[in-house]
């Protein structure tokens, strides 16, 4: 029952498939005393496995993508500072309507000028600068890191940009003594310095996030065979909520750490939010630095032109009678035959 349940669920669908072809491969590694240049190598029907060469060359396509997507993980982190940081912020800066009649900013709508901008970068780039690189002479594809790259700094930017405010915010309270002010039906004890003193960190983000995301996006599709291209964007959407998770938790762990003098209480007011936000520039910065290197390391499929340019073709032939395709049309099961069989 048990080999039948795995059956049905390695060999129905290009994940499945996928996954065990990586069992495969390492497991076949772990036996076989020969050298070959990948570990995934080893799940080729010419090395004693059961794939073709072409769907394991699709899969180390793919896999070789892997490693920069995870760079994107700290920058979702930041990214995520405006659903929390980015509020409890702009909840104790001036939102305005003090006076009766008057009209008090929503500090979640601060999000607007990031969202607003995001829009106009991605139609920039679309209607201006990639038209006029085809102009010159030039594609537009190979500088998707480069704009990963850019966008990355501009989020560490925005970092620094929010950090500042924190600083004159506090300050401003300081001095002032801030007064109370009700929002959504609580009150929050806020300094007289404009919320719209965030429009410059909402705007970076927006623009960081529409070099990142959308480049981030291009490039999991680009790079990926046909068949794994939904999986590979599923994966880079994966590491996006995963930010979200890890911010929470990067949260938790600045509080654990400065318990003495909280970074990040509940009421910021009594923090150092600055300094939060600063760590978090300096961690991306980090991280930008190990993306530079993992793209100077990287090397792309000599498949990548055809892909861009949707000529994705291969020479084919009939699978042997022991070969499984990457998208198996009769549910093979010659990986379990050989992980459980054998075993």
């Amino acid at each position: 029952m048990m080999k039948i349940l795995l059956e049905n669920i390695l060999t129905g669908n290009v994940l499945g498939t996928t996954l065990s072809m990586i069992w495969q491969g390492m497991v076949l590694k772990h036996r076989s005393t020969d050298k070959l240049p990948s570990w995934l190598d080893y799940a080729k029907s010419s090395n004693g496995g059961s794939y073709q060469c072409q769907a394991v060359d699709e899969v180390k396509m793919a896999v070789k993508s892997i490693p920069i997507m995870l760079t994107a993980v700290v920058y979702f982190i930041l990214f995520n500072q405006m659903q929390s940081t980015y509020l409890l912020q702009a909840e104790r800066m001036n939102l305005g309507g003090q006076e009766p009649g008057g009209f008090q900013i929503p500090a979640a709508s601060m999000q607007i000028f990031c969202w607003t901008i995001h829009s106009f970068t991605n139609a920039f780039q679309e209607l201006v600068i990639f038209p006029l690189l085809s102009r010159m002479g030039r594609r537009p594809s190979p500088g998707r890191f480069l704009r990963i790259g850019i966008g990355m700094v501009l989020g560490i930017a925005a970092q620094i940009a929010a950090a500042i405010v924190e600083i004159y915010r506090k300050e401003d309270l300081k001095e002032t003594g801030g007064f109370d002010q009700v929002v959504a039906g609580k009150v929050y004890h806020s300094a007289y310095l404009s919320v719209l003193y965030q429009v410059p960190q909402f705007l970076l983000m927006g623009v960081s996030s529409a070099l990142v995301v959308t480049a981030g996006l291009e490039y999991t599709y680009v790079q990926s065979p046909v068949v794994l291209r939904g999986l590979m964007q599923g994966i880079f959407l994966l590491i996006l909520g995963l930010g979200g998770l890890l911010a929470s938790a990067f949260v938790g762990i600045v509080q654990a750490i400065t318990v003495s003098d909280e970074w990040y209480p509940d009421e910021i007011n009594e923090g150092h939010i600055d300094y939060y936000l600063f760590l978090l520039a300096g961690l991306m910065g980090l991280d930008f630095c190990i993306y530079l290197v993992i793209v100077r390391l990287y090397k792309g499929s000599p498949s990548i032109t055809s892909i861009e340019d949707g000529s994705f073709n291969h020479t084919e032939r009939r699978p042997q009678e022991d070969e499984t395709v990457l998208m198996p049309q009769d549910k093979r099961t010659n990986v379990l035959k050989f992980s459980m069989g054998n075993s």
